[in-house]
């Protein structure tokens, strides 16, 4: 089997001329590199993270226990994991289980664990660290906070009270991408933190992001740095002019459409304390406070006092002395006295810092050149911003033409951009389909010229060398005709094995002496099979050859009988 396909190959190859063995050799070349390409890069999964931020010991334990579960992974610097996209919360699961990775917060469930045998020092170490895991999880579950780690200080208590040192503790944010903290939030996590630990204070809490800045300082708020309570004060007013920056852009976005005005704000805010204490008096509304009255009566006479010596010759009227005869002196004395209080108001006031000092407010639009509906959208933004001129306050409202070209490039290049890639794609799709029809185009032709090439393309010829037609009924000789069932005893695979030589009669009797012609037989007429386009060319060709050159024909005959005696022979 094998030599006959390398035989037939080899004529095939012969047949072929140098161009086409070139494009034959390219195209085989290309199909064994392209082939399997194809194939790796259609069974090759997709890749997800499964673990990320890992430490190198976290990294080589996932490592090991995915290499013996015999799980593909791809690593991508030190602390990253990649896994198949279908087995992403599988290989998680499974690390969990394994309790894995150990770099995780740790919470309160350190404790669920067999705490038999442990000592005190154990027991208050793993306390600590379950705290700080749990700070690490709630601060984690943040909207701006990717990353945090918490470390908490609290030192051992004492018998003094004044000897005891303050529990101290310090947070390390990462923030996420495009993302940041203000003021507030900060604060917040500082309280958090003060609150979740006993003794202590938000003042003993320092916060600092990955980059080493400064959140908050963890100094006193009375003994704050001038640098800390500066950046404070300068974030307020920013807070507040981009509160009102957004509320007048979004006034003028909706009147005018998105990207047709600019606004910028600035605030200043007045940070005096002033505490202030005031009174006054009414002098037309009095207010009786005391009253005294005081009243003085008394009488003599020229009498003298008889009676004896004592108290009792002393009493009033009516005891034992009385006055003698004789004139006497009377006296009667009355006296008021009236303290009236004037009305008094006293008030007593503190004002705390932050009220607005200032506001100055700049607005331009695009394209409008009506002067009242400039006029319109100041007094509109004037009054949602809470503009006072009394106050000083400043706005300033200016119409002027946008050049949107450079968005408008910005735009058609990304546009160009993604046609381009779409062109990319879709060229890259059309090339593969069209090489692959192209490969099976030519295989196919391939093996249909080589099943050509095996199979017999030999009919017998029995007419006439002139006209090398299939057997349709007799074949025709100058001298004699032999039947279709004479033929047959002389055919063998459709190849006669001898033709009769000249003035010779099949019998071989020369003709002088051969019997009178037999009638011709009727044959009865052979339905062949209808042939191939390959056929019908070949047998034009022989016709053709047959007409302009029937020795040819002859010698090719004769070569054949020849071959077939010296096989029978």
């Amino acid at each position: 089997m094998l030599p006959q396909l390398a035989g037939q190959f080899n004529r095939f190859w012969s047949q072929q001329s140098g161009t086409q063995r070139l494009v034959f050799i390219v195209i085989l070349a290309l199909a064994f590199v392209l082939i399997p390409l194809f194939f790796v890069w259609a069974s090759t999964p997709t890749y997800e993270v499964a673990f990320s931020g890992l430490t190198e010991e976290d990294a080589g334990k996932i490592v090991e226990q995915l290499s013996a579960n015999n799980i593909p992974y791809k690593l991508r610097g030190v602390g990253t994991i990649l896994v198949p996209s279908d087995q992403v919360y599988e290989v998680r699961l499974m690390m969990a289980r394994q309790g894995l990775p150990h770099s995780g917060s740790v919470g309160f469930e350190i404790f669920s664990g067999n705490t038999l045998g442990m000592t005190e020092f154990s027991q208050r170490v793993n306390y600590q660290q379950a705290i700080e895991g749990e700070l690490e999880r709630t601060i984690g579950s943040l909207n701006a906070v990717q990353a945090v780690r918490v470390h908490i200080v609290i030192p051992e208590k004492t018998l003094l009270s004044s000897d005891q040192s303050p529990a101290t503790a310090s947070v390390t944010i990462m923030e996420k991408p495009g993302m940041s903290l203000d003021a507030a939030q900060v604060r917040a996590i500082t309280h958090l933190v003060a609150s979740s630990v006993e003794g202590l204070r938000p003042e003993n809490v320092v916060v600092v992001d990955v980059h080493g800045n400064m959140l908050a300082s963890g100094e006193r708020a009375e003994s704050g740095s001038l640098t800390a309570q500066t950046d404070t004060r300068r974030a307020a007013e920013m807070a507040a002019a981009a509160q009102l920056e957004r509320k007048v852009q979004g006034i003028l976005d909706k009147a005018l459409g998105p990207n047709k005005s600019v606004v910028q704000a600035s605030v200043i805010l007045d940070w005096t304390q002033r505490e202030t204490t005031r009174q006054s008096f009414d002098p037309t509304q009095s207010v009786v406070r005391s009253e005294q009255n005081i009243q003085e009566v008394y009488t003599t006479t020229n009498g003298s006092i008889e009676g004896v010596p004592g108290a009792t010759t002393n009493l009033p009227p009516g005891g034992e002395a009385s006055l003698g005869e004789g004139g006497g002196v009377a006296y009667n004395r009355s006296e008021s006295v009236v303290n009236y209080e004037i009305s008094q108001v006293q008030t007593h006031e503190i004002e705390a810092p932050g009220e607005i000092q200032r506001i100055s407010l700049s607005v331009l639009v695009d394209g409008i050149t009506d002067t009242q509906q400039i006029e319109t959208l100041q007094s509109v933004i004037a009054a949602a911003a809470g503009i006072d001129e009394q106050r000083g306050d400043l706005i300033a409202v200016e119409t002027l033409a946008f050049d949107h070209s450079f968005y408008e490039n910005q735009v058609t290049e990304m546009e160009a951009a993604e046609r381009q890639n779409l062109y990319f794609r879709i060229a890259e799709i059309a090339a593969g389909v069209i090489l692959l029809a192209l490969i099976l185009w030519y295989v196919m032709r391939v093996l249909k010229n080589l099943r050509l090439a095996s199979s017999e393309a030999w009919v017998p010829v029995m007419k006439p060398v002139s006209e090398m037609a299939l057997p349709a009924g007799v074949a025709q000789y100058p001298s004699y005709s032999i039947g279709y069932d004479q033929l047959g005893a002389g055919v063998e695979g459709g190849m006669p094995h001898g033709l009769p030589a000249a003035g010779v009669t099949p019998q071989g009797l020369p003709v002088e002496a051969a019997p009178a012609p037999v009638p011709e037989r009727k044959i009865p007429k052979i339905e062949l099979p209808t042939l191939s386009p390959e056929y019908e060319q070949l047998q034009k060709t022989l016709d053709e050859v047959a007409e302009n050159d029937p020795g040819s024909i002859a010698e090719a005959i004769q070569l054949w009988l020849a071959e077939d005696e010296r096989r029978n022979g």
